[in-house]
């Protein structure tokens, strides 16, 4: 497999959550409802993934950008304001971090 390195202004988005006992199914609910019909129509997403982590207890958000601007304009809209409204109560913990994309390799 040959990688190759980033040189536009692509954006990735981790977060690292854990719901509040007892809100795990509520907020899984949520989430992919709101990647399913939401998520296509964001300006610039260009993909994005949920994960569960394997003890059943945290999950990982994944959203790629096509550029800071497009990451900008969507997290300063009123359709993720809302989103953010419904999630965040039930959340115990939330660890978003931007990143850069310095290699790649492979689809991911």
């Amino acid at each position: 497999m040959t990688g190759t390195f980033a040189s536009d202004d692509e954006i990735i988005t981790l977060s690292h959550v854990t719901p509040k006992t007892g809100q795990k199914d509520r907020f899984v609910e949520i989430q992919t409802q709101f990647q399913q019909s939401v998520a296509p129509e964001i300006e610039g997403l260009t993909g994005g993934r949920f994960y569960a982590a394997e003890n059943g207890k945290s999950f990982v958000i994944m959203s790629r950008f096509r550029s800071r601007k497009d990451l900008e304009n969507w997290t300063g809209s009123e359709r993720f304001a809302a989103h953010m409204a419904r999630v965040r109560p039930l959340l115990e913990a939330a660890k978003p971090d931007r990143f850069t994309v310095l290699y790649q390799s492979g689809i991911v």
